[in-house]
Protein backbone atom coordinates (compact mmCIF):
# COMPACT_ATOMS: atom_id res chain seq x y z
CA UNK A 1 0.00 0.00 0.00
CA UNK A 2 2.53 2.12 0.54
CA UNK A 3 4.62 1.87 -2.42
CA UNK A 4 1.01 2.61 -4.39
CA UNK A 5 0.78 5.90 -2.50
CA UNK A 6 4.76 6.56 -3.23
CA UNK A 7 4.35 5.67 -6.83
CA UNK A 8 1.02 7.98 -6.61
CA UNK A 9 3.36 10.70 -5.47
CA UNK A 10 5.70 10.72 -7.76
CA UNK A 11 3.82 10.28 -10.61
CA UNK A 12 1.61 13.54 -9.93
CA UNK A 13 4.83 15.53 -8.81
CA UNK A 14 6.03 14.67 -12.63
CA UNK A 15 2.63 15.56 -13.80
CA UNK A 16 3.60 19.18 -12.16
CA UNK A 17 7.04 19.61 -13.16
CA UNK A 18 6.73 18.81 -16.90
CA UNK A 19 4.11 22.04 -17.68
CA UNK A 20 5.73 24.12 -14.89
CA UNK A 21 9.36 23.83 -15.72
CA UNK A 22 7.72 25.00 -19.55
CA UNK A 23 5.71 27.41 -19.14
CA UNK A 24 8.81 29.03 -17.04
CA UNK A 25 10.55 28.87 -20.94
CA UNK A 26 9.63 32.11 -21.70
CA UNK A 27 12.58 32.65 -24.19
CA UNK A 28 12.02 29.54 -26.32
CA UNK A 29 9.67 28.45 -28.98
CA UNK A 30 9.25 25.29 -31.36
CA UNK A 31 7.53 25.22 -34.90
CA UNK A 32 6.91 28.87 -33.72
CA UNK A 33 4.89 27.79 -30.66
CA UNK A 34 6.56 29.21 -27.26
CA UNK A 35 6.84 27.29 -24.51
CA UNK A 36 4.89 28.40 -22.65
CA UNK A 37 1.67 28.06 -24.19
CA UNK A 38 2.31 24.76 -25.00
CA UNK A 39 3.23 24.35 -21.09
CA UNK A 40 -0.26 26.17 -19.68
CA UNK A 41 -1.99 23.64 -21.93
CA UNK A 42 -0.16 21.10 -20.43
CA UNK A 43 -0.69 22.77 -17.28
CA UNK A 44 -4.41 22.48 -17.96
CA UNK A 45 -4.27 18.86 -19.61
CA UNK A 46 -3.28 17.88 -15.96
CA UNK A 47 -5.85 18.86 -13.55
CA UNK A 48 -8.47 18.00 -16.52
CA UNK A 49 -6.91 14.30 -15.34
CA UNK A 50 -6.55 14.69 -11.79
CA UNK A 51 -10.19 16.34 -11.58
CA UNK A 52 -11.21 13.34 -13.38
CA UNK A 53 -9.27 11.03 -11.24
CA UNK A 54 -11.07 12.83 -7.79
CA UNK A 55 -14.30 13.22 -9.87
CA UNK A 56 -14.24 16.85 -8.98
CA UNK A 57 -16.77 18.85 -11.27
CA UNK A 58 -17.38 22.23 -11.60
CA UNK A 59 -20.20 23.58 -9.84
CA UNK A 60 -22.98 25.53 -11.81
CA UNK A 61 -21.81 29.15 -9.46
CA UNK A 62 -18.19 28.90 -11.37
CA UNK A 63 -20.02 27.84 -14.88
CA UNK A 64 -22.15 30.94 -14.81
CA UNK A 65 -19.27 33.24 -13.79
CA UNK A 66 -17.35 31.87 -16.56
CA UNK A 67 -19.92 32.65 -19.00
CA UNK A 68 -20.87 36.17 -17.77
CA UNK A 69 -17.52 36.98 -17.65
CA UNK A 70 -17.32 36.23 -21.59
CA UNK A 71 -19.98 37.68 -22.66
CA UNK A 72 -18.40 41.08 -23.78
CA UNK A 73 -15.92 38.81 -25.74
CA UNK A 74 -18.64 36.66 -27.47
CA UNK A 75 -21.12 39.92 -28.72
CA UNK A 76 -18.38 41.41 -29.89
CA UNK A 77 -17.25 38.34 -32.14
CA UNK A 78 -18.21 40.87 -34.93
CA UNK A 79 -14.38 42.13 -34.69
CA UNK A 80 -13.07 40.58 -37.92
CA UNK A 81 -10.11 42.46 -37.47
CA UNK A 82 -8.50 40.57 -34.58
CA UNK A 83 -6.41 37.34 -35.34
CA UNK A 84 -8.81 34.29 -34.24
CA UNK A 85 -5.91 32.32 -32.99
CA UNK A 86 -5.19 34.65 -30.34
CA UNK A 87 -8.85 35.28 -29.52
CA UNK A 88 -9.14 31.53 -28.45
CA UNK A 89 -6.15 31.85 -26.74
CA UNK A 90 -7.03 34.68 -24.19
CA UNK A 91 -10.71 32.46 -23.63
CA UNK A 92 -8.89 29.17 -23.12
CA UNK A 93 -6.24 31.36 -20.53
CA UNK A 94 -9.08 32.49 -18.94
CA UNK A 95 -11.03 29.15 -18.63
CA UNK A 96 -8.20 27.14 -17.17
CA UNK A 97 -7.43 29.72 -14.75
CA UNK A 98 -10.89 29.82 -13.70
CA UNK A 99 -10.90 25.52 -13.74
CA UNK A 100 -7.28 24.98 -12.39
CA UNK A 101 -8.05 27.45 -9.42
CA UNK A 102 -11.54 25.53 -8.94
CA UNK A 103 -9.82 22.06 -9.02
CA UNK A 104 -6.59 23.19 -7.14
CA UNK A 105 -9.38 24.51 -4.22
CA UNK A 106 -10.79 21.15 -3.89
CA UNK A 107 -7.65 18.81 -4.03
CA UNK A 108 -7.17 17.93 -0.16
CA UNK A 109 -3.35 17.68 -0.55
CA UNK A 110 -1.28 20.07 -2.09
CA UNK A 111 2.06 18.75 -1.43
CA UNK A 112 3.43 17.47 -4.78
CA UNK A 113 2.20 20.54 -6.36
CA UNK A 114 4.31 22.94 -3.82
CA UNK A 115 7.06 20.07 -4.16
CA UNK A 116 7.09 20.56 -8.42
CA UNK A 117 6.92 24.23 -8.34
CA UNK A 118 9.74 24.51 -5.60
CA UNK A 119 12.20 22.24 -7.80
CA UNK A 120 11.12 23.83 -11.03
CA UNK A 121 11.15 27.75 -9.31
CA UNK A 122 15.19 26.47 -8.35
CA UNK A 123 16.16 25.14 -11.34
CA UNK A 124 15.02 28.02 -13.65
CA UNK A 125 16.58 30.44 -10.96
CA UNK A 126 20.10 28.82 -11.16
CA UNK A 127 20.18 28.21 -14.96
CA UNK A 128 19.18 31.87 -14.92
CA UNK A 129 21.84 32.96 -13.16
CA UNK A 130 24.18 30.63 -15.35
CA UNK A 131 22.63 32.71 -18.69
CA UNK A 132 23.19 36.50 -16.70
CA UNK A 133 27.05 35.54 -16.64
CA UNK A 134 27.06 33.92 -19.55
CA UNK A 135 25.83 36.58 -21.62
CA UNK A 136 28.54 38.94 -20.16
CA UNK A 137 31.73 36.38 -20.14
CA UNK A 138 30.58 34.92 -23.57
CA UNK A 139 29.70 31.49 -21.78
CA UNK A 140 27.33 29.03 -23.97
CA UNK A 141 23.73 29.44 -23.49
CA UNK A 142 21.05 28.38 -25.63
CA UNK A 143 20.06 30.08 -28.48
CA UNK A 144 16.54 32.72 -27.54
CA UNK A 145 14.54 31.67 -30.79
CA UNK A 146 11.09 33.10 -29.51
CA UNK A 147 10.96 37.11 -31.25
CA UNK A 148 11.08 39.54 -28.92
CA UNK A 149 8.52 42.06 -27.42
CA UNK A 150 8.96 44.98 -30.02
CA UNK A 151 5.96 45.84 -32.43
CA UNK A 152 7.43 44.05 -34.80
CA UNK A 153 6.94 40.13 -35.01
CA UNK A 154 10.47 39.61 -36.17
CA UNK A 155 11.72 41.62 -33.37
CA UNK A 156 15.60 40.14 -30.90
CA UNK A 157 15.09 39.81 -27.78
CA UNK A 158 17.72 42.01 -25.95
CA UNK A 159 19.53 40.92 -23.12
CA UNK A 160 23.13 43.53 -23.79
CA UNK A 161 22.81 47.12 -22.36
CA UNK A 162 25.78 49.43 -23.00
CA UNK A 163 25.02 52.20 -20.95
CA UNK A 164 23.53 50.58 -17.70
CA UNK A 165 23.68 47.43 -15.75
CA UNK A 166 23.13 44.31 -17.28
CA UNK A 167 19.64 42.64 -16.14
CA UNK A 168 18.68 39.30 -15.47
CA UNK A 169 16.33 37.84 -18.66
CA UNK A 170 17.01 34.32 -17.24
CA UNK A 171 14.59 31.95 -19.73
CA UNK A 172 12.31 34.77 -20.05
CA UNK A 173 12.29 37.70 -22.93
CA UNK A 174 12.32 40.67 -20.94
CA UNK A 175 12.97 40.97 -17.17
CA UNK A 176 9.63 42.03 -16.15
CA UNK A 177 8.45 39.03 -17.58
CA UNK A 178 10.65 36.85 -15.06
CA UNK A 179 9.22 39.36 -12.03
CA UNK A 180 5.56 38.71 -13.37
CA UNK A 181 6.08 34.54 -13.02
CA UNK A 182 8.30 33.82 -10.72
CA UNK A 183 7.69 36.42 -8.07
CA UNK A 184 3.94 34.87 -7.26
CA UNK A 185 5.70 31.23 -7.22
CA UNK A 186 8.09 32.89 -4.59
CA UNK A 187 5.42 33.98 -2.78
CA UNK A 188 3.27 30.96 -2.55
CA UNK A 189 6.52 28.98 -1.63
CA UNK A 190 7.49 31.01 1.10
CA UNK A 191 3.83 31.05 2.27
CA UNK A 192 2.61 27.56 1.86
CA UNK A 193 6.07 25.21 1.88
CA UNK A 194 8.85 24.61 3.98
CA UNK A 195 11.60 26.38 1.86
CA UNK A 196 15.26 27.18 3.10
CA UNK A 197 17.81 30.14 3.35
CA UNK A 198 19.58 29.13 0.21
CA UNK A 199 15.66 29.76 -1.65
CA UNK A 200 15.81 33.63 0.05
CA UNK A 201 19.44 34.48 -1.15
CA UNK A 202 18.59 32.67 -4.44
CA UNK A 203 15.35 34.79 -4.71
CA UNK A 204 17.15 37.91 -3.61
CA UNK A 205 19.64 37.70 -6.38
CA UNK A 206 17.74 36.79 -9.32
CA UNK A 207 15.06 39.45 -8.46
CA UNK A 208 17.68 41.84 -7.61
CA UNK A 209 19.66 41.88 -10.74
CA UNK A 210 16.80 42.59 -12.80
CA UNK A 211 16.79 45.97 -11.85
CA UNK A 212 13.84 46.39 -12.38
CA UNK A 213 11.05 49.03 -10.90
CA UNK A 214 8.13 46.65 -10.59
CA UNK A 215 10.54 43.79 -8.59
CA UNK A 216 11.51 47.02 -6.31
CA UNK A 217 7.85 47.68 -5.62
CA UNK A 218 6.44 43.90 -4.81
CA UNK A 219 9.61 43.07 -3.07
CA UNK A 220 8.96 46.35 -0.70
CA UNK A 221 5.39 45.59 -0.38
CA UNK A 222 6.54 42.05 0.48
CA UNK A 223 8.95 42.79 3.53
CA UNK A 224 6.66 45.15 4.93
CA UNK A 225 3.44 42.80 4.75
CA UNK A 226 5.50 39.76 6.20
CA UNK A 227 7.35 42.02 9.08
CA UNK A 228 3.47 43.25 10.17
CA UNK A 229 2.54 38.56 10.32
CA UNK A 230 5.46 37.00 11.31
CA UNK A 231 7.52 39.99 12.60
CA UNK A 232 11.19 39.54 11.86
CA UNK A 233 12.08 36.55 9.92
CA UNK A 234 16.01 36.02 9.52
CA UNK A 235 15.32 34.16 5.50
CA UNK A 236 13.22 37.24 4.32
CA UNK A 237 15.90 39.75 5.83
CA UNK A 238 18.67 37.88 4.21
CA UNK A 239 16.33 38.16 1.02
CA UNK A 240 15.87 41.80 0.90
CA UNK A 241 19.83 42.30 1.49
CA UNK A 242 20.76 40.38 -0.96
CA UNK A 243 17.70 42.02 -3.23
CA UNK A 244 19.13 45.70 -2.29
CA UNK A 245 22.95 45.01 -2.72
CA UNK A 246 22.27 43.25 -6.61
CA UNK A 247 19.50 45.92 -7.66
CA UNK A 248 21.48 49.18 -6.54
CA UNK A 249 25.16 47.90 -7.54
CA UNK A 250 25.61 49.06 -11.06
CA UNK A 251 27.03 45.79 -13.07
CA UNK A 252 28.18 46.96 -16.30
CA UNK A 253 29.16 44.37 -19.48
CA UNK A 254 31.48 46.30 -20.92
CA UNK A 255 33.24 47.12 -17.74
CA UNK A 256 33.39 43.96 -16.27
CA UNK A 257 34.21 41.94 -19.49
CA UNK A 258 35.39 44.50 -22.07
CA UNK A 259 36.38 41.51 -24.33
CA UNK A 260 32.60 40.93 -24.79
CA UNK A 261 31.63 40.03 -28.45
CA UNK A 262 28.93 42.75 -27.85
CA UNK A 263 31.01 45.44 -26.60
CA UNK A 264 32.75 47.77 -29.04
CA UNK A 265 36.44 46.64 -29.52
CA UNK A 266 37.53 49.08 -31.98
CA UNK A 267 37.80 51.86 -29.31
CA UNK A 268 40.90 50.34 -27.42
CA UNK A 269 42.93 49.44 -30.23
CA UNK A 270 41.93 52.86 -32.55
CA UNK A 271 42.67 54.63 -29.28
CA UNK A 272 46.77 53.00 -28.92
CA UNK A 273 47.28 53.37 -32.51
CA UNK A 274 46.48 57.54 -32.20
CA UNK A 275 48.44 57.51 -29.15
CA UNK A 276 51.87 56.19 -30.65
CA UNK A 277 53.63 59.20 -32.12
CA UNK A 278 50.98 60.61 -34.67
CA UNK A 279 50.72 64.44 -34.04
CA UNK A 280 49.43 65.70 -37.28
CA UNK A 281 45.48 67.83 -36.85
CA UNK A 282 43.82 65.22 -38.44
CA UNK A 283 44.88 62.33 -37.11
CA UNK A 284 44.28 64.35 -33.70
CA UNK A 285 40.99 65.22 -34.58
CA UNK A 286 40.01 61.71 -35.30
CA UNK A 287 41.77 60.57 -32.17
CA UNK A 288 39.21 63.49 -30.17
CA UNK A 289 35.91 61.75 -31.90
CA UNK A 290 37.00 58.43 -31.19
CA UNK A 291 37.31 58.79 -27.67
CA UNK A 292 34.28 60.68 -27.15
CA UNK A 293 32.61 58.05 -28.65
CA UNK A 294 33.77 55.57 -26.53
CA UNK A 295 32.84 57.71 -23.57
CA UNK A 296 29.35 56.01 -22.38
CA UNK A 297 26.90 58.57 -21.72
CA UNK A 298 24.00 57.93 -19.58
CA UNK A 299 20.85 57.66 -20.21
CA UNK A 300 17.76 59.46 -19.41
CA UNK A 301 14.66 56.69 -19.57
CA UNK A 302 11.61 58.32 -19.96
CA UNK A 303 8.91 55.84 -18.07
CA UNK A 304 5.94 56.58 -21.26
CA UNK A 305 4.40 53.19 -21.31
CA UNK A 306 3.28 53.64 -17.69
CA UNK A 307 1.70 57.33 -18.13
CA UNK A 308 0.28 55.89 -21.50
CA UNK A 309 -1.60 53.67 -19.70
CA UNK A 310 -2.75 55.81 -16.30
CA UNK A 311 -3.80 58.01 -19.54
CA UNK A 312 -6.14 55.85 -20.89
CA UNK A 313 -7.51 54.28 -17.45
CA UNK A 314 -8.58 57.66 -17.11
CA UNK A 315 -10.17 58.43 -20.17
CA UNK A 316 -11.94 55.19 -20.46
CA UNK A 317 -12.72 54.57 -16.76
CA UNK A 318 -15.93 56.40 -17.04
CA UNK A 319 -17.52 53.79 -19.36
CA UNK A 320 -17.65 50.60 -17.33
CA UNK A 321 -18.14 48.51 -19.67
CA UNK A 322 -16.44 45.04 -21.04
CA UNK A 323 -14.85 45.61 -24.35
CA UNK A 324 -14.16 42.52 -25.05
CA UNK A 325 -10.69 40.77 -25.47
CA UNK A 326 -10.58 40.98 -28.48
CA UNK A 327 -10.97 45.07 -28.28
CA UNK A 328 -8.93 46.36 -25.66
CA UNK A 329 -5.69 46.46 -27.43
CA UNK A 330 -6.97 48.17 -30.32
CA UNK A 331 -8.84 50.86 -28.33
CA UNK A 332 -5.71 51.33 -26.38
CA UNK A 333 -3.86 51.54 -29.44
CA UNK A 334 -6.35 54.09 -31.00
CA UNK A 335 -6.45 55.83 -28.32
CA UNK A 336 -2.68 56.83 -27.84
CA UNK A 337 -2.58 57.08 -31.86
CA UNK A 338 -4.83 59.99 -31.94
CA UNK A 339 -1.59 62.55 -32.01
CA UNK A 340 0.39 60.26 -34.38
CA UNK A 341 -2.66 60.58 -36.89
CA UNK A 342 -2.61 64.28 -36.71
CA UNK A 343 1.07 64.26 -38.01
CA UNK A 344 0.29 61.98 -40.50
CA UNK A 345 -2.54 64.25 -41.57
CA UNK A 346 0.14 67.07 -42.05
CA UNK A 347 2.71 65.33 -43.46
CA UNK A 348 0.04 64.59 -46.31
CA UNK A 349 -1.19 67.94 -46.68
CA UNK A 350 2.08 69.59 -46.30
CA UNK A 351 4.68 66.63 -47.59
CA UNK A 352 2.68 64.29 -49.94
CA UNK A 353 6.08 63.06 -52.20
CA UNK A 354 8.04 62.80 -48.57
CA UNK A 355 4.97 60.72 -47.52
CA UNK A 356 4.82 58.61 -50.68
CA UNK A 357 8.21 58.03 -50.38
CA UNK A 358 9.26 57.12 -46.63
CA UNK A 359 5.97 55.43 -45.68
CA UNK A 360 6.78 52.14 -47.87
CA UNK A 361 9.50 51.31 -45.10
CA UNK A 362 6.86 52.79 -42.12
CA UNK A 363 9.28 54.87 -40.79
CA UNK A 364 8.70 58.32 -41.68
CA UNK A 365 8.86 61.16 -38.77
CA UNK A 366 9.44 60.96 -35.29
CA UNK A 367 7.02 60.21 -33.86
CA UNK A 368 5.80 56.43 -32.83
CA UNK A 369 4.35 55.99 -36.13
CA UNK A 370 3.53 52.12 -35.64
CA UNK A 371 0.81 53.08 -33.64
CA UNK A 372 -1.01 53.42 -37.21
CA UNK A 373 -0.63 49.95 -38.68
CA UNK A 374 -0.18 47.86 -35.21
CA UNK A 375 -1.83 47.19 -32.12
CA UNK A 376 0.06 47.32 -29.07
CA UNK A 377 -0.54 45.37 -25.54
CA UNK A 378 -1.92 47.10 -22.18
CA UNK A 379 0.67 45.99 -20.34
CA UNK A 380 -1.00 45.24 -17.09
CA UNK A 381 -2.94 41.96 -16.12
CA UNK A 382 -5.71 43.86 -13.86
CA UNK A 383 -6.46 46.84 -16.35
CA UNK A 384 -6.35 44.72 -19.26
CA UNK A 385 -9.13 42.14 -17.86
CA UNK A 386 -11.26 44.82 -16.41
CA UNK A 387 -11.42 45.90 -19.59
CA UNK A 388 -12.19 43.55 -21.41
CA UNK A 389 -14.66 41.51 -19.06
CA UNK A 390 -16.25 44.95 -16.97
CA UNK A 391 -16.84 45.92 -14.01
CA UNK A 392 -17.71 42.11 -12.83
CA UNK A 393 -14.19 41.30 -12.74
CA UNK A 394 -13.15 44.38 -10.08
CA UNK A 395 -16.84 43.41 -8.18
CA UNK A 396 -15.69 39.85 -7.89
CA UNK A 397 -12.03 40.98 -7.22
CA UNK A 398 -13.49 43.42 -4.31
CA UNK A 399 -15.61 40.26 -3.01
CA UNK A 400 -12.76 37.81 -2.55
CA UNK A 401 -10.63 40.11 -0.96
CA UNK A 402 -13.56 41.50 1.60
CA UNK A 403 -14.68 38.08 2.27
CA UNK A 404 -10.70 37.13 3.31
CA UNK A 405 -10.21 40.29 5.42
CA UNK A 406 -13.37 39.56 7.27
CA UNK A 407 -12.69 35.94 8.35
CA UNK A 408 -8.46 35.87 8.43
CA UNK A 409 -7.03 39.56 8.49
CA UNK A 410 -3.34 37.87 8.25
CA UNK A 411 -4.68 35.28 5.36
CA UNK A 412 -6.01 37.85 3.86
CA UNK A 413 -2.64 40.21 3.18
CA UNK A 414 -0.85 37.29 2.03
CA UNK A 415 -3.97 36.76 -0.56
CA UNK A 416 -3.69 40.31 -1.06
CA UNK A 417 -0.23 40.33 -2.07
CA UNK A 418 -0.09 37.46 -4.32
CA UNK A 419 -3.18 39.19 -6.10
CA UNK A 420 -1.17 42.12 -6.47
CA UNK A 421 1.63 40.96 -7.46
CA UNK A 422 -0.30 39.21 -10.20
CA UNK A 423 -2.93 42.21 -11.36
CA UNK A 424 0.86 44.13 -11.80
CA UNK A 425 1.98 41.67 -14.24
CA UNK A 426 2.92 42.56 -17.39
CA UNK A 427 1.04 39.35 -19.02
CA UNK A 428 -2.33 40.77 -19.74
CA UNK A 429 -3.72 37.04 -19.97
CA UNK A 430 -5.14 35.60 -16.36
CA UNK A 431 -2.81 32.51 -16.90
CA UNK A 432 -4.00 29.10 -16.14
CA UNK A 433 -0.62 29.30 -13.65
CA UNK A 434 -2.33 32.33 -12.00
CA UNK A 435 -4.90 29.98 -11.21
CA UNK A 436 -2.55 27.53 -9.64
CA UNK A 437 -1.12 30.12 -7.10
CA UNK A 438 -3.98 31.34 -6.28
CA UNK A 439 -6.14 28.26 -5.50
CA UNK A 440 -3.11 27.29 -3.53
CA UNK A 441 -3.16 31.03 -1.11
CA UNK A 442 -6.97 30.27 -0.93
CA UNK A 443 -6.67 26.90 0.51
CA UNK A 444 -4.12 28.19 3.19
CA UNK A 445 -2.61 24.95 4.31
CA UNK A 446 0.11 25.47 5.74
CA UNK A 447 3.26 23.43 5.04
CA UNK A 448 5.84 25.96 5.79
CA UNK A 449 8.38 25.33 8.68
CA UNK A 450 8.51 28.22 10.65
Amino acid sequence: MLKKVSLSNVMFELLYIFPLLLLFLDSYQVFSIPLTWIGNGFLFLTFVLISLTKKIKLNHITLILILTSLVPTLINTYNIDVELSYLFLRIFSFTAFVYIMYVTLHLENHVDILTALNKVYLVISIFSIYTFLSQIFNFYEPYRNRPGTGILGFDVQSNFWISSSHRMVGTFREPIFLISLLFPAFLVLHYKFGVRVYFYLLSGLVFGLTKSELALLIVVLFVITDIYINKIDKRVLYFFIVFLITFFVPIKECDISPSNSECPQYTMDEKEDLNSGLESNSNKNEFSELNNISKIKSVQFDDRERSDIISFTNQFIKYGTGFGYQNTNSLYTDYLSIEVERENYLVIRTSPKYLNIQYLAKSFGTGRYFLLYEDINLQNNFLFNFFSIGPLYGILLFLIISGFLYYDFKNALKIILVLISISLASFEDLLPVFGLYLGLMFKMENYEDK
